[in-house]
Order: C-alpha cells, then sequence, then structure tokens
C-alpha cells in the first residue's frame, strides 16, 4: 500500500496564523542574541530589551490577527494537510481567543520581568509565542496526531516558563509539578490515541467519523435500542476523558491547578488559565460533540458527573482560599465546570455557548490576574488577603479594576459574565439538562461570596497595623521610656512595666 500526498499553497495559506506566529519566535530568538545584555553599569543594563522584545512578540501576534481574518473573509474553510488541520469557523474564532490571551499576557509580561531584573528574556517571549502555536494546533486539530502534537507543543514551552524564576522556589516547584502531572495526563491521551486507532482503523476525525458511521447501527425509535461501542472504543473514550479532563483543570483531576498557578509568574499565569483551557476545550468538544457523537450514550455519563463535580468542588474549594491568586486558580476550575456543560449539551448550541463563553472569559479572567501581577512582588507575595487590606486608600486605581474583573467573574449584570452565564445556562435547559441549570446557578450565587469578599476586603478594611510583642514608648518629661513587656492594655503589676532611666 503506497500512499502519496502533494502539499499545496493552500495549505500553507490554512496555517499561516501559526506559520507567523513560528516565524516571529524565532526572529526574538535572533533578535535577543544581537541585543546588548546586562552589564555592570547602568549604561550598559540593556533597558531596550524590555522594549524591543515584547514589541517584536506583540507585531508577530498582530501579523497572526491579520491572517486569521484574511482566512475569516477570504479563506475557503477546508482542512489542510490531509485533513490534519480545520480552518473552519471554530478554528478561526478559536484562534482569536488564544491570540487575545497572549496579546495581554505580552502585555503584562516586560513591567513584572523588569521588576525581577531578568534582562536576559528572549526565551520568554519566543516560549509564549510558541506555546500559544501548540494551542492554535490543538484547537484545529482534524485529526489526532495534530492534538497530541499540539499538546505537547504547548506543554513544553510552559513547563519551562511555570519554572522561569529561578531564585524562586515556589517557582521551581510550579514547574516540576506541571511536568510530572501533565506527563502522567500526557500518557493517557496517548494511550487513548493508540486505542482509537486500534479500534478504528484511523487517526484523523473524519475517517473516525465514517467508521462509525458504517459499523454501528441506527437505533430505532420504535424499540429504542440501546447500542453500545467496541470494547477498544470505550477504552480509547475513557483514556480521552481523562486527559482532556486534566488539561482543562476539572475535577478530580486537579490537583496541580493551585500550586502551578500559585508558584508561576503571574503573567504566565494569566496566560496559561485562558488559553490552555480555550485549546483543551475546544479539542474536547470537537472530539467528543462531533467525533464521538454517535456514541454519545456510552461517554455521556461519566462527561456528565465531571462536570458537577467541578462546578461544586471548584466553588467550595475556592471559599477556603487565603490568597487572591489561589482564590482565581480554584474559580477557574469552577469556570472550567461552566464550560462542561456545554460539551455535556453538544450540538451547534452546546458549542457556541463554549466559544462565547470562552471568549468573555478571556478578558475577566486575565484582567483580574493582570492586577495581581502589577501587586505580586520578587518572593511571591502581595495576593494574600491580607495584603491587599485597604488597597483602595493605597491604589484606589488597582483597586477599582479588580473590583470590575470580580464582578464580571461573578456574573453580575451587566458584565460580560452574566451574559456568557446566562447563554450557557439557557443552552443547558434548551439541550434537556434542567438539573445542569440547577446546580450551576446555585453554585454561582455561592460563588459570589469569594469574588465579594475580595471586594469588601480592599474597600471597608482599613490595613491594620499589627501592634509588636514588645512596643517602646517615649516618655518626654522625665528622660525616661516605658518598655511594656506585654501587649498594649494588659499590664495588671509592677513586673509588667518596667523604667528604664536613660543615660546622658
Amino acid at each position: 500500500m503506497t500512499f502519496t500526498y502533494t502539499v499545496t499553497a493552500a495549505d500553507w495559506g490554512r496555517i499561516a496564523p501559526e506559520l507567523v506566529l513560528a516565524i516571529m519566535a524565532l526572529v526574538v530568538m535572533m533578535a535577543d542574541v544581537l541585543l546588548p545584555q546586562r552589564g555592570k553599569s547602568t549604561k550598559e543594563s540593556a533597558p531596550t530589551n524590555f522594549v524591543v522584545l515584547p514589541i517584536l512578540s506583540l507585531v508577530g501576534l498582530a501579523g497572526a490577527f491579520v491572517a486569521t481574518f484574511v482566512l475569516f473573509a477570504a479563506g475557503d474553510h477546508q482542512a489542510a494537510f490531509n485533513q490534519m488541520v480545520s480552518s473552519d469557523y471554530g478554528s478561526l474564532y478559536a484562534y482569536v481567543i488564544i491570540l487575545s490571551a497572549s496579546f495581554l499576557g505580552i502585555l503584562l509580561s516586560p513591567a513584572y520581568l523588569k521588576r525581577l531584573v531578568l534582562v536576559h528574556q528572549g526565551e520568554y517571549y519566543a516560549l509564549l509565542l510558541l506555546a500559544t502555536v501548540g494551542m492554535m494546533l490543538l484547537a484545529a486539530a482534524a485529526s489526532f496526531l495534530i492534538v497530541f502534537l499540539g499538546l505537547e507543543m504547548f506543554s513544553l514551552a510552559l513547563y519551562i516558563l511555570c519554572g522561569y524564576v529561578v531564585r524562586r522556589k515556589s517557582s521551581q516547584e510550579a514547574g516540576m509539578k506541571y511536568f510530572l502531572l501533565s506527563s502522567f495526563a500526557s500518557a493517557f491521551l496517548l494511550y487513548g490515541i493508540a486505542f482509537t486507532y486500534a479500534a478504528t482503523g484511523s487517526t484523523t476525525f473524519v475517517g473516525i467519523r465514517s467508521f462509525l458511521a458504517r459499523t454501528l447501527p441506527v437505533a430505532s425509535p420504535l424499540n429504542q435500542s440501546v447500542l453500545h461501542s467496541p470494547k477498544l472504543l470505550l477504552i480509547a473514550m475513557g483514556l480521552l476523558s481523562v486527559g482532556f479532563a486534566f488539561k482543562v483543570s476539572a475535577i478530580p483531576f486537579q490537583a496541580w491547578v493551585p500550586d502551578v498557578y500559585d508558584g508561576a509568574p503571574a503573567p504566565v499565569t494569566a496566560f496559561m488559565s485562558v488559553a490552555t483551557k480555550a485549546a483543551a476545550l475546544i479539542a474536547f468538544a470537537r472530539v467528543f460533540d462531533v467525533v464521538f457523537q454517535p456514541t454519545r450514550g456510552d461517554w455521556m455519563a461519566v462527561v456528565w458527573a465531571i462536570t458537577i463535580l467541578t462546578i461544586v468542588g471548584g466553588n467550595i474549594l475556592a471559599l477556603v482560599q487565603g490568597s487572591v491568586k489561589r482564590m482565581l486558580a480554584y474559580s477557574s476550575i469552577a469556570h472550567a465546570g461552566y464550560l462542561l456543560i456545554g460539551v455535556v449539551v453538544g450540538g451547534t448550541v452546546g458549542i457556541s455557548a463554549i466559544l462565547f463563553y470562552l471568549l468573555c472569559y478571556t478578558f475577566m479572567n486575565l484582567g483580574a490576574f493582570g492586577i495581581v501581577s502589577m501587586l505580586e512582588r520578587v518572593d511571591n507575595s502581595g495576593s494574600n488577603y491580607s495584603e491587599i487590606r485597604g488597597l483602595w486608600y493605597r491604589q484606589p486605581g488597582l483597586a477599582g479594576l479588580l473590583s470590575v474583573f470580580m464582578l464580571a467573574l461573578a456574573g453580575f449584570p451587566p458584565m460580560a459574565g452574566f451574559a456568557a452565564k446566562y447563554y450557557l445556562f439557557y443552552a443547558a435547559l434548551q439541550g434537556g439538562h434542567p438539573e445542569l441549570l440547577i446546580i450551576g446557578v446555585l453554585a454561582s450565587v455561592l460563588g459570589m461570596y469569594y469574588y465579594l469578599r475580595v471586594i469588601a476586603t480592599m474597600f471597608m478594611e482599613q490595613e491594620v497595623v499589627a501592634a509588636a510583642a514588645t512596643t517602646v514608648a517615649p516618655v518626654p518629661n522625665n528622660n525616661k521610656r516605658v518598655i511594656l513587656g506585654r501587649a498594649m492594655g494588659t499590664a495588671s503589676g509592677p513586673d509588667d512595666v518596667q523604667v528604664e532611666k536613660q543615660e546622658s
């Protein structure tokens, strides 16, 4: 058996956004080599690196945006490279979401890197662009080979970016945890792809769908017979659901999220919290709602259970966090649960609700993490509730912006979060899942508490200066000072107060 396929110019045109970003990643790395590096004097401290490299990255993203819009308007919307990479409207819409997340992540990066005095930063922006390329490939994949290629491409880049701050132990821990657990999940996904090929004889989505259409009989509406997939395909769908659930941070595969999000640099956390979720969820929906749609009865119960666990568990765990950054991490788990409602519903209604929710969530979540990145210090502190207490009195601009993003994430009207949740819950009702609508609404009401808690801490609580255990109070008239041995107001005897005469 021979196979011959000739690559055409149309194939390259259909992946033009990815090509632009890949080329600009190489340009950024070459520019980093040519630009001056940090020296001993101020003149040699390479301040241009903090301007040139992010500008080049943003130019690459702008070029990818232009290529995407050109494909929207003038593209043929056909799959490229022998039905392996799609360029349909759903893929192009996903490009817009992922590119927007990358654009905002790069905008947040220069100030953060400068605060950490990281001048040799070309690899940072290059890895960010390459991770974006991998996510775009995953979202546009029309073959399981491209699914795995895109998944590994952005995962390898994020492993390094999570541990980018070498001198910070929490950053190194985040990179290592993400590497180990993500590799474990990738193995599940790869085994699922292998079993799928064994069961269907194809790795392309078109080939698998046609195989299922040929081999699975259509159930008669009169006898309502229950059809089951072949055992190999059942195993494949189980393994694939584990791999995708890990990437979208769904419970019970969410253990990596809080530690990785908390330890990684804040701009990287902002980027991966949105873009990773968008790419993985779109691939999840494409595989299960389109490719495995004929076997819907076999996998529906599993995804339904994961959806409910993720919605309820994410909101409950977010309630008990003492840091805004970790709260947002668990909040992202809850939002992944809301998005999985679209996978359960399926069809045009469910997938369109996922895409609209992701677009709104991109700007809401990136905005919240962007404010956290401005508050974060070199030692990874600055985002605890005790540290943002009274922020309105110190930095009213940041407090006001963070409040807007908190209200949007909570789903208060007329914020974008309200429209996104309304559309998703309406899709659940239309798809015949009123139980998901009820659970989603109740969980959203519960989630309002931890979002409003952030606002109350910034606006209604003033910064409290803790009294030291030993306080020195000068006595002006007799050249003496009183040293309180215990907390103020608790002295009850001569042993509690010591008087020390000052030497003239």
